[in-house]
């Protein structure tokens, strides 16, 4: 494993060309961004789960409990 990983990537990137700079910084933010949308989308998964399970548990709850 690669130990100080940040470091490394300053020192790769101190002489790159402003354009190349905007590639990485495009690729960083793409990197975000798509780790925020797969943790928003598993949490969006479980959230469905949860629903269909209260759904299921509550199926028929008037006719199982017509006084309360």
């Amino acid at each position: 494993m690669i130990n100080n990983i940040p470091e490394i990537i300053l020192q790769e990137t101190k002489h790159l060309p402003d354009d190349l700079l905007k590639e990485v910084l495009d690729f960083i933010l793409f990197l975000k961004t798509k780790k925020q949308y797969s943790s928003t989308d598993a949490l969006s998964s479980l959230q469905q789960d949860e629903l269909t399970h209260l759904e299921d548990e509550f199926e028929n709850y008037k006719l199982l409990y017509p006084n309360e």
